[in-house]
């Protein structure tokens, strides 16, 4: 599920061909400047194509589908083997103190119920529109809301990494590589942050 066409756009079906069987959703969008969002007719089309898969997906959501993807985990979470949430168009002076610190503090983005509930109203939030909001480049797998401790237990049994950049150009084959070899589950030993910070490799 590929962001809307724009500057910041970095996901393209046409990367994945020569690698997976890529099932391409077009999501209607005519009416996304008056009556956004439309999830419940998105997630309708997303859920049919979900049950109608001989086996499970693995789902990528850009931008304005981040929030989509987190609903799709917590209606089929049987269906979904991953998840992965990219450029979530999040205003960063919007988190709140104790979101900073579980995502300065962890190595992955362990989602507490905060946070959780932040994505969960994403759609709504975006009414502002993409130019009010500041794309903060990030990869998370999660399959669940429940509390930090619960969360580190599941999240075992996935890769979960995070990527973060001051220039999304600047890290556009990093990113397209990390995507395929989590997706291929390719052993990865780390993954370095474009800062001063080194990035812990994930579980």
């Amino acid at each position: 599920m590929p962001d809307l066409e724009s500057k910041n756009r970095q996901l393209y079906a046409k990367n994945f061909y020569s690698h997976f069987s890529v099932r391409e959703i077009e999501l209607s969008t005519k009416s996304i400047r008056f009556d956004f969002p439309k999830t419940e007719e998105w997630m309708n089309q997303l859920s049919r194509e979900i049950l109608n898969s001989k086996r499970k997906v693995k789902l990528i959501g850009e931008g304005l589908w981040a929030g989509i993807v987190f609903e799709l985990l917590k209606k089929y979470p049987q269906m979904i083997e991953a998840a992965c949430i990219l450029n979530p168009p999040l205003e960063e002076n919007r988190f709140p103190k104790n979101v900073e610190w579980v995502l300065e503090r962890f190595p992955w983005n362990v989602f507490s119920e905060g946070i959780y509930t932040f994505y969960q109203t994403l759609e709504t939030q975006l009414q502002l529109g993409l130019t009010n909001s500041k794309l903060l480049p990030t990869i998370v797998f999660t399959k669940t809301s429940e509390k930090i401790t619960k969360q580190i237990q599941i999240l075992q049994r996935f890769p979960v990494f995070r990527i973060e950049s001051s220039n999304s150009k600047s890290i556009q084959d990093l990113l397209e590589n990390l995507i395929l070899k989590i997706l291929k589950e390719v052993s990865i030993s780390s993954v370095q942050k474009k800062s001063k910070f080194k990035m812990e490799p994930g579980f």
